[in-house]
């Protein structure tokens, strides 16, 4: 059984994330992930929270935002998880301008 990470987590934080076996289309298998929730919803420790995977595949699509070693953040797949499906904090947070670009393509692709 996978021990359960408790942290304060904090928007822009990179985690990592067991995403379980993937239909087509979805995030799998265990990655880093964006925490984009808002640290207000965040301080309340919620079960749930919202999630950005990241890859090292680059695919040169409009929705993707690169965050350096972790590859690009696939903003075209926001993901509500479960807090136990983080498997560990990686100690990173990838900056407000790269957060801030993340949340503003998911609204776009939102049409917010």
């Amino acid at each position: 059984m996978r021990r359960r990470v408790t942290l304060l987590m904090r928007a822009g934080d990179v985690v990592r994330v067991d995403f379980g076996t993937p239909a087509r289309g979805e995030p799998g298998f265990v990655r880093p992930a964006i925490v984009v929730t808002v640290d207000e919803v965040l301080e309340f420790r919620q079960h749930a929270i919202v999630v950005v995977p990241c890859t090292t595949t680059r695919r040169g699509w409009l929705s993707e935002v690169d965050v350096g070693e972790l590859g690009v953040a696939q903003a075209h797949l926001p993901t509500t998880i479960s807090v136990d499906r983080v498997v560990e904090s990686t100690e990173t947070n990838i900056g407000p301008v790269a957060l801030r670009q993340v949340r503003e393509l998911i609204a776009d692709l939102l049409g917010l």
